[in-house]
């Protein structure tokens, strides 16, 4: 299955990818982590979480295609003026709860990323993106385990508040640091 350079790679071939490698991450988690990095501009975190050995990324070239490709992807969509970022989860014909499980998983992914690049303490954060980070961390601790009645409807407008909301936390970092380099 080829892959096209300017879309997402597919969930399960990344997932796929990510098991060969021994990563612990899930697709989304994973995805989720590299969103965070792009937000701060983290690139070290970028390689640091796919494997134990991270030379896998120098050594297998398929694996770093994939990699390469969902970087690439995801900081185009956060500069996209019509804020076309997207999240990698499963198709919607996966089951309900395999995909709100990754939605979980990939708010964990997001806020770990987060934490990983020193963004500690989000209430010094401007309002809207705290709120959303916040918001984000109660999306990862959901217990999918339990059938609570949620629906299509209600998995698709969560997608889109986190969606949304990562890229207004996107716009804030970005204001934050083009303030800090004026400061200078």
């Amino acid at each position: 299955m080829e892959q096209k350079r300017n879309e997402l790679p597919k969930y399960e071939v990344l997932s796929t990818a990510l098991r060969e490698a021994n990563s612990q991450l899930s697709a989304a988690e994973c995805h989720g982590l590299i969103a965070a990095a792009l937000n701060t501009q983290n690139t070290a975190l970028i390689s640091r979480y796919f494997t134990d050995d991270t030379e896998l990324l120098k050594d297998d070239g398929e694996f770093a295609e994939l990699i390469s490709q969902l970087v690439h992807v995801s900081a185009e969509g956060y500069r996209d003026e019509d804020f076309n970022f997207q999240l990698l989860l499963p198709d919607d014909d996966a089951p309900l709860r395999e995909r709100s499980r990754a939605l979980a998983e990939w708010c964990g992914g997001y806020v770990m990323g987060l934490l990983e690049s020193g963004i500690k303490d989000f209430d010094s954060l401007p309002e809207d993106a705290a709120e959303a980070i916040k918001d984000l961390i109660e999306i990862s601790q959901l217990d999918v385990s339990m059938d609570d009645g949620g629906s299509e409807n209600d998995l698709m407008h969560l997608q889109e508040y986190v969606r949304v909301g990562v890229q207004i936390i996107y716009a804030e970092l970005t204001k934050l640091r083009e303030q800090r380099t004026i400061k200078k």
